[in-house]
């Protein structure tokens, strides 16, 4: 019989890992929350030094040691250990032509991805080398996302490349002490969770009617597609200096403009998404550098009424503040004081603030590091149909990942034309009444139903661009609808 390893520590789950467990043991075939980064190595690599840095970072954060209990007990807990070896993989691919080492190391990422991660037995992140040539490797560093939020990823890969440089020195680079995550758990289990019931259910009072992007299905494929673009910097700058008036973050200013959109494309004034927040507490010591799972998604609701764009962002950020006090609360509990329950919301948007990429590729290229980090890309995968990631920078920007067996491609991909109106309407007059914010003007609409209607049989032209509105209402009564000056763009014009 193997011996059993020794434990550090015992604790609760937080409520979002309680969330990613449950839809995890119910659909063991998905790999939503299967987080994978992958980026190439150019320069000299040390294998054994590559090892030893890996097993630093798992010895200085008791996460990564962490098992997920749920089988025999009657309440899920997270068991630290004291020591859990995680072996990095290292596979030489040089002898393959370059078509053949991109084939192999597209084949391994989707073997690695279908593997998953055991989150009762697994060690929950694993990294793989597979080199292409003597200064050029991939990397594929994976875990689940119920060990760390992306803030920790850029912590973690920022101190394992400080600790690789300083082993080429025989010594570990002098960092700041580790907070553990237990600490966290402590706090989360002390907070006044009728007190967050009583907020939660006053927010979401009298709500009627959910908000949603047009559906041809509720069934969902597994095939995801990504809509991507870029806002100029002159536009972002714009859209700062809004911020800046309303004394409000960018992030609250797009939030003012997605509420807005759900509004026009499901007729009413009154929109609810989902939003991940970062969910550190101000007031826990040390809690910036503390490396966990901390996010949690909670509803932003926007009631455009009679505010104009400026005092609807100025009322927003306002309401965000307040909600900060209670966004630890589980969105399941959040869901159950709202009269629309699981339908509060079905797509969530993340702002970006500190992008891991950016700031790993920074760290690599910076002084006498043996290697740089290259072409950073992270592949994450959520139990939404759509996510939209939001990144800023000096440009804005916007990535939509949809399901396309839920969504329509060509309604998603005019998601960006629609934004991107909207945008030009307020930073023209951000004094605009928000009910008078449209998708489009009436010449894009009408270029949109020319460019559509040129695939559909020809029907008899319509005396006016009303009575095209009026007959293509009839062909599809129940489809919604999106407004524009001068009258409504029916989705059925979309299809």
């Amino acid at each position: 019989m193997g011996q059993q390893p020794e434990i550090q520590d015992i604790y609760p789950l937080s409520f979002m890992q309680e969330g990613m467990l449950f839809h995890s043991l119910l659909d063991h075939d998905s790999r939503a929350y299967f987080e994978q980064a992958v980026f190439t190595i150019s320069g000299q690599l040390d294998r054994e030094r590559f090892q030893k840095s890996i097993d630093a970072v798992f010895e200085r954060y008791d996460i990564f040691r962490t098992t997920f209990i749920h089988k025999n007990v009657a309440k899920p807990r997270q068991v630290v250990l004291k020591n859990r070896p995680s072996r990095v993989q290292f596979h030489d691919i040089s002898h393959l032509d370059e078509k053949a080492q991109d084939k192999y190391a597209d084949r391994f990422r989707k073997e690695d991805k279908d593997k998953g991660f055991d989150l009762q037995s697994d060690p929950l992140m694993r990294v793989s080398i597979l080199k292409k040539a003597p200064e050029r490797y991939v990397c594929i560093w994976s875990h689940h996302h119920i060990v760390m939020d992306g803030w920790c990823f850029g912590i973690v890969m920022k101190e394992f490349l400080m600790i690789y440089q300083s082993l080429r020195d025989g010594r570990l680079p002098s960092l700041e002490p580790v907070q553990p995550y237990g600490k966290y758990i402590k706090w989360l289990m002390k907070q006044d969770r009728k007190e967050a019931e009583i907020f939660w259910k006053t927010r979401l009072a009298d709500l009627e009617q959910s908000a949603s992007l047009p559906k041809k299905s509720a069934e969902p494929n597994g095939e995801l597609e990504q809509a991507v673009f870029t806002i100029s910097e002159e536009q972002t700058n714009e859209l700062k200096n809004i911020a800046a008036r309303a004394g409000a973050t960018l992030n609250t200013v797009f939030q003012a403009l997605w509420g807005l959109l759900l509004q026009r494309v499901s007729r009413c004034d009154d929109a609810v998404f989902g939003s991940v927040v970062s969910g550190r507490p101000s007031d826990l010591a040390g809690v910036e550098k503390m490396v966990g799972l901390f996010i949690n998604t909670i509803p932003v609701r926007v009631k455009s009424g009679s505010f104009s764009f400026l005092e609807l962002v100025r009322h927003l950020q306002q309401e965000t503040l307040q909600a900060e006090a209670y966004s630890y609360y589980p969105l399941y509990d959040i869901q159950a004081q709202s009269p629309l329950k699981q339908a509060l919301f079905d797509h969530i948007i993340v702002f970006e603030n500190v992008p891991a990429q950016r700031e790993i590729e920074n760290v690599s290229q910076a002084g006498s590091f043996d290697f740089a980090v290259e072409d950073f890309t992270m592949e994450e995968v959520t139990n939404y149909g759509c996510s939209i990631k939001v990144i800023p920078g000096n440009s804005l920007y916007i990535r939509l990942n949809f399901d396309t067996g839920i969504y329509d491609r060509v309604f998603m991909k005019n998601i960006e034309t629609f934004l991107r109106h909207m945008m030009k309407s307020v930073i023209s007059d951000p004094e605009m009444s928000a009910s008078e914010i449209a998708l489009l003007d009436a010449c894009e609409a009408r270029n949109m139903l020319d460019a559509f209607n040129r695939t559909e049989t020809v029907e008899p032209p319509a005396p006016t661009l009303h009575g095209l509105f009026t007959r293509r209402a009839a062909l599809s009564p129940h489809r919604p609808a999106l407004r524009f000056p001068g009258g409504m763009l029916t989705y059925a014009e979309l299809d």
